[in-house]
């Protein structure tokens, strides 16, 4: 017996493809609510952070292990540490220059640099 699948038939059942679950969920707009809500995690940022590097690099890191634990099988996923050093690099080109300037703004102006 033969089977026609649609299109959409064939991505539902792909769907369960790890990297096609990342493809499909991590778009600029929908990380940025995970930026967002990694921000919030580190409210004494200037007390926390020698420099907007490393405060950009955390919320980064923070907001990239909250989206991939969504699933929690993607957690135990043997490729989990190669797609987020991917996922990182990209929230690097979206959200570092955001991130740097919230850092500067916030702790250059509380400290009259």
């Amino acid at each position: 017996m033969k089977y026609i699948l649609t299109e959409s038939q064939v991505k539902f059942l792909l769907e369960n493809d790890t990297m096609l679950w990342v493809k499909r969920r991590a778009t600029k707009s929908h990380m940025l609510d995970f930026i967002h809500k990694a921000e919030r995690e580190f409210p004494m940022l200037c007390d926390d952070f020698g420099d907007e590097f490393d405060f950009a690099s955390n919320v980064i890191k923070w907001a990239v292990d909250d989206f991939l634990t969504i699933d929690e099988e993607m957690f135990l996923d043997d490729r989990y540490d190669d797609v987020s050093d991917i996922l990182i690099n990209l929230c690097k080109d979206w959200f570092g220059e955001y991130l740097f300037e919230i850092y500067r703004t916030t702790c250059f102006e509380n400290n009259d640099y």
